[in-house]
């Protein structure tokens, strides 16, 4: 069951007190189901340097903008329980070759909100429809200040993770360590591609499938 909020699809099964119980940065919200954070203000602390795509790589998926343009107003709650945001959720979007080919470099336009500046960019195997097993994982730092536009988060992989045409996988952004129990981070919205589209989020009972507007996120190979 889902509830739609300011026009996308939210997960309803994502419960909690409103955003303005929170002791959130200046100018950070939530929405009354806390699937989303927004941003209303100036960042808070310097923009980041941009990114710069692989050359001679190939794009495997990619709903960045121009030059990793991305929405740096809202995006996907990327939390654990003990963090400001009150709430469990990570994110993740299938993802479906059309060809054989080894993933080199994942990209993700995750900013920082609060708490342990951190998380972790993962590549899943599919499990009956919704992500499995991880194939890959890196930890991340020093992301974008939420409301900043438009550095990302990069993991290059040192082993490259093949991939076969016609299969999905599920690239997510999660917070498995201990480490990062207090994170909360939004993963920014694609500015470019809008449309409703299926995802998973993961809350304390696990993973569910759900739909909404994309994450801004890049998938490269060779």
């Amino acid at each position: 069951m889902f509830a739609k909020i300011a026009g996308c699809t939210m997960a309803a099964a994502v419960l909690g007190l409103a955003a303005t119980a929170l002791a959130a940065p200046a100018g950070v919200t939530l929405s009354p189901d806390k699937a989303v954070t927004l941003f209303h203000g100036a960042p808070f602390r310097p923009t980041l340097p941009q990114w710069t795509a692989p050359a001679r790589r190939k794009t495997i998926v990619n709903t960045l903008g121009a030059r990793d343009a991305y929405d740096s107003t809202q995006g996907w709650t990327i939390a654990n329980l003990p963090s400001g945001a009150g709430e469990k959720q990570w994110v993740a979007f299938p993802m479906t070759p059309t060809s054989n080919t080894t993933v080199t470099e994942i990209v993700e336009a995750i900013s920082y909100v609060m708490g342990t500046d951190s998380a972790t960019i993962a590549l899943m195997a599919d499990n009956n429809g919704l992500p499995g097993a991880i194939l890959e994982a890196k930890k991340v730092g020093n992301l974008e200040a939420l409301g900043g536009c438009c550095a990302v988060a990069v993991d290059h992989l040192k082993t490259g993770v093949p991939v076969t045409a016609g299969k999905t996988y599920w690239v997510g952004a999660i917070l498995p360590r201990k480490t990062q129990a207090t994170s909360w981070d939004a993963w920014n919205y694609s500015s470019v591609n809008t449309s409703i589209v299926p995802f998973a989020f993961l809350n304390t009972t696990g993973w569910h499938l759900t739909s909404g507007v994309p994450a801004a996120f890049a998938v490269y190979g060779n």
